[in-house]
């Protein structure tokens, strides 16, 4: 078995941070189920500083107005090294159709029946895992 490197961290900035979210399409929403918590993979983009997700009409249905967290992030699997950011704020549907279709443009969605939530940044946390030289 091969021995584990530690590794050392770094915060990254909210620029840095932000860069990464425009470069991953895929990440991890956290939010609360019948009070309690739950995570799922969906797909994203960031269009005018907001993070547009495609969502299933049971996540559209809990996620309206509620405080969530999305996270990704470009972790090495083998080394262990990799930056992750965690984005918090609050979702909110979309409903307005010139806003679904806007958003449904940026977002390349495959189908265009999938709903849209919208989550506006307020917390912007982002680290890097970097080799330590060893």
């Amino acid at each position: 078995m091969p021995a584990h490197r530690a590794s050392e961290t770094r915060e990254l900035s909210v620029e840095d941070s932000l860069d990464l979210l425009h470069t991953v399409r895929f990440g991890r929403i956290a939010f609360s189920r019948h009070a309690l918590p739950t995570i799922r993979p969906v797909r994203h983009t960031v269009v005018d500083g907001c993070i547009v997700i495609a969502a299933d009409p049971a996540m559209i249905r809990t996620l309206h107005r509620q405080v969530v967290a999305y996270e990704v992030d470009t972790i090495d699997h083998h080394t262990s090294l990799g930056r992750c950011v965690i984005i918090t704020g609050i979702a909110d549907t979309v409903t307005d159709q010139q806003e679904l279709a806007h958003y449904q443009v940026h977002l390349q969605s495959e189908t265009v029946d999938n709903q849209l939530i919208v989550i506006d940044p307020d917390i912007i946390t982002g680290i890097e895992y970097i080799g330590n030289g060893a």
